[in-house]
């Protein structure tokens, strides 16, 4: 019996209705059946709120020490206290009364390989206040999905490692405990103006005294990549790429775009460069990659002896093989009578900043473009892989308690900066360490509104970091 066409109506509605219910309630269950189940570790949110680690972390969050300016009296007041009160020696040094840098050090029974733990004061300025869930420098508790986060500017960059660095060393203080080697520390100014030389850099040249014995440093850098709440990767930064930071100006819009596209056509015309650093990276990252260029990367030069890419490899990969030049959206400025765009210039090494500079302005010249100079980084460098540092880094996190599958290996950073390029180039071993289990989702809010830190992972890094030091400090 045929269907009248009525009918034939009501089936097909009645019955995409059903397709449709069988995709939005069914489907998802059975990926969700099939999807690797992501555990969540139990934990007693109030206890956590509780923690001496936590209110330091609260207490060291409500200074504003924003930079511009960097003023960072109050954070060193903090540190003199903090530090006073465990009976550690220190001192606060520095030849700016408003940016003073603090050093302690707890002795050892003997000088040489002593370790440096480093952390900036300051803070990337807030911006648009209105754009915060909640006041940067309230250190108030997240309500909703973010129930278990702590908020405000600095918890990840990077006051929360320096509460981890305090309790690594306070701890072995408390413990009554001579390490084998001394552990310095140091908490710096103007890491966020790339100005070493107001920091770290200053301490080395007018107070050497203060850091005899350095061999190895664990700064900031360190990427970790989190699978819920756990750590799959270790990523210990041992490279990160020059910068330079320029202002263009013309007073014809098509001038400051005709440059633009030189500068995207110099980076186009670099041959690829892979450095022993960055293929040994993109090995290590490579299995957790889903994309045909991220799997090839695996192994960069072969890849790219056997023309592997078809089509144009993607920037992430790109920025590790050469060096590379961003600019932001043109903008007028002056009333429309002058345009703008800033300008950074990311450097392999091997390359000279200064140098690259004066190219720059060189080749702006003949476009009716002026530059101007907002920051140089120091050249970029790569520390070793070896040396107790590195050693203890490998032992420790690949053992880790909480995350006893972790692998631990190399990271380069293509665009980020800490103060790490200085040491390096002054000889010392300088490894990025992060100690957190820091998702993608709350990454991107450092230098970004709404900057937070899960309160488990910061107190799991916390024990993380006295582990790595200990090893370090009390290893024969």
């Amino acid at each position: 019996m045929s269907l009248s066409r009525n009918a034939r109506r009501r089936l097909a509605l009645y019955g995409g209705a059903a397709v449709v219910a069988v995709i939005v309630f069914v489907v998802p269950r059975l990926v969700q059946e099939r999807a690797p189940k992501v555990e969540v570790r139990a934990f007693d949110r109030a206890e956590l709120q509780q923690r001496e680690e936590t209110r330091l972390l609260r207490e060291y969050v409500q200074i504003d020490s924003q930079n511009p300016p960097g003023r960072t009296v109050e954070a060193a007041r903090f540190w003199a206290e903090r530090l006073g009160c465990e009976g550690i020696p220190y001192e606060i040094v520095g030849d700016d009364p408003e940016r003073p840098i603090v050093v302690a050090r707890l002795a050892g029974r003997r000088r040489g390989e002593a370790l440096l733990l480093l952390h900036h004061m300051d803070v990337y300025p807030v911006g648009d206040l209105s754009t915060w869930d909640h006041p940067p420098f309230a250190a108030e508790w997240g309500t909703g999905k973010f129930l278990n986060y702590l908020h405000g500017r600095g918890t990840l960059d990077m006051k929360g490692q320096g509460i981890a660095d305090f309790f690594a060393l306070a701890s072995l203080r408390r413990d009554g405990i001579v390490p084998e080697r001394d552990v310095v520390f140091v908490a710096e100014p103007g890491e966020e103006t790339y100005t070493p030389e107001a920091g770290v850099a200053w301490v080395f040249r007018h107070r050497p005294d203060l850091l005899e014995g350095v061999t190895d440093v664990f700064n900031e850098g360190g990427v970790n990549e989190v699978f819920g709440d756990r750590v799959a990767r270790f990523g210990i930064e041992v490279l990160q790429k020059a910068n330079l930071g320029a202002t263009a100006e013309a007073s014809r819009e098509e001038d400051l775009r005709a440059f633009v596209d030189h500068l995207k056509e110099r980076s186009k015309a670099d041959p690829y460069e892979v450095l022993d650093e960055v293929q040994d990276f993109l090995a290590f990252v490579a299995p957790s990659r889903s994309d045909l260029w991220g799997h090839n990367m695996g192994d960069m030069r072969s890849a790219l002896a056997r023309r592997t890419f078809l089509v144009e490899i993607p920037e992430v990969y790109e920025s590790l093989l050469r060096d590379m030049y961003y600019a932001s959206k043109i903008r007028a400025a002056a009333g429309g009578r002058l345009y703008r765009s800033d300008l950074v210039a990311t450097l392999l090494p091997g390359r000279s900043v200064k140098g690259r500079w004066e190219e720059m302005q060189r080749w702006a010249a003949p476009f009716r473009v002026r530059l101007r100079l907002r920051f140089l980084s120091p050249e970029s460098r790569p520390s070793p892989r070896s040396g107790r540092a590195w050693e203890t880094l490998h032992t420790v996190l690949a053992l880790d308690p909480l995350e006893r599958e972790a692998d631990v290996g190399p990271y380069v950073l293509s665009g980020s900066y800490t103060n790490s390029s200085w040491l390096r180039l002054n000889g010392i071993r300088t490894y990025g360490v992060s100690p957190f289990a820091v998702n993608i989702n709350d990454a991107v809010t450092i230098h970004g509104k709404n900057e937070r830190i899960y309160l488990p992972a910061f107190i799991d890094g916390v024990e993380r970091t006295k582990r790595v030091v200990r090893e370090y400090a009390l290893a024969p």
